[in-house]
């Protein structure tokens, strides 16, 4: 049993659910803060997640099985955009909580969890994106105009907070330690870019497509609008509660990599890819979402810098299965 309230979700899920949503590339409901909390340790899930986390000396701790390969490339690749979506959710909530605590003088340890952060995104972007433009244009953007016609990334409820130091403006007191993070948000905008580039390269957005179609709806209804057709919910959740979500999806993610690698071979994308995400740091990404995503998860549980299987550069990944 987790340590987790037996009455929530994520409780529920850690004590009755060990396949992630019950099924081969299940869905599973995100439930949120509102505000983001802070992540503590917690040794329930260090035991139960000892393969993303690194050695821990309590029995029975064990990897996962992992799934199968896809039994198609919609059902691989709707799990991949939810799945992965909720993750950056996460990713968001965690640096914007890192960026309005940050206080002079800036420990170095947390100038790079919030590089790593970003970085995640970058890697979040590229794992929902995997999908060919087929599978794109005949699942995925239809099934967002359906939930609304101008279905748009910028009613992220948890997008907000982190805008500015996205775009390079750095709270006062990383200014002048944080050139590596400068660097990163520079890529995550490329990559940001060249996914547009990928995915619809003649067709405007849908937001762009509906403009001047019906009124525009109140931002704090945009928001649910943009939640529910994640799964994601808001509402309060103990520290414990949100790191064992953000570690039962990146668990998911790596085995789904494990199972059918970035671009698996019966859909790939790789060949409608453009030159900006053939860059060299955009490909380094693509080759290290399992080692990064294990890093955050990590950060996430506060597990001790000394780990001899944790990071010791803020970028460095630890697995290459996933392209």
């Amino acid at each position: 049993m987790s340590a987790l309230d037996s009455t929530s979700t994520a409780g529920l899920l850690e004590a009755g659910v060990t396949e992630f949503g019950g099924r081969t590339y299940g869905l599973e409901p995100l439930v949120l803060p509102t505000d983001p909390v802070h992540s503590s340790g917690d040794g329930q899930l260090t035991r139960r997640y000892a393969e993303l986390l690194g050695p821990d000396p309590s029995p029975g701790a064990g990897p996962s099985a992992g799934p199968r390969a896809a039994d198609s490339a919609e059902q691989l690749f709707w799990f991949r955009w939810i799945t992965g979506h909720q993750l950056t959710f996460m990713l968001w909530q965690e640096l914007g909580r890192r960026a309005a605590g940050a206080a002079a003088p800036a420990p170095s340890d947390e100038v790079a969890s919030a590089t790593r952060l970003v970085r995640g995104y970058s890697a979040m972007l590229l794992y929902t994106a995997s999908c060919t433009r087929d599978v794109y244009h005949r699942v995925i953007r239809p099934s967002m105009a359906l939930h609304h016609p101008a279905f748009s990334g910028a009613w992220a409820r948890d997008y907000g907070p982190v805008r500015a130091l996205l775009r390079g403006r750095l709270p006062a007191a990383w200014e002048g330690r944080a050139d590596a993070l400068l660097e990163e948000c520079a890529l995550n905008e490329a990559v940001h870019e060249g996914i547009a580039l990928k995915l619809v390269p003649d067709a405007p957005s849908l937001l762009h497509s509906a403009a001047g179609q019906g009124r525009p709806l109140p931002r704090d209804v945009r928001a649910v609008l943009f939640d529910t057709y994640f799964l994601t919910l808001r509402a309060s959740c103990s520290p414990a509660e949100v790191a064992a979500q953000l570690l039962r999806r990146v668990r998911a993610v790596c085995d789904d990599l494990a199972a059918n690698c970035l671009y698996p071979a019966y859909a790939s994308s790789r060949t409608e890819k453009p030159d900006a995400l053939r860059a060299e740091r955009v490909e380094e990404i693509e080759h290290t979402v399992p080692g990064l995503l294990a890093g955050i998860a990590r950060d996430s549980v506060r597990r001790s810098t000394s780990d001899s299987h944790t990071s010791t550069h803020p970028l460095e990944g630890s697995g290459s299965h996933g392209a």
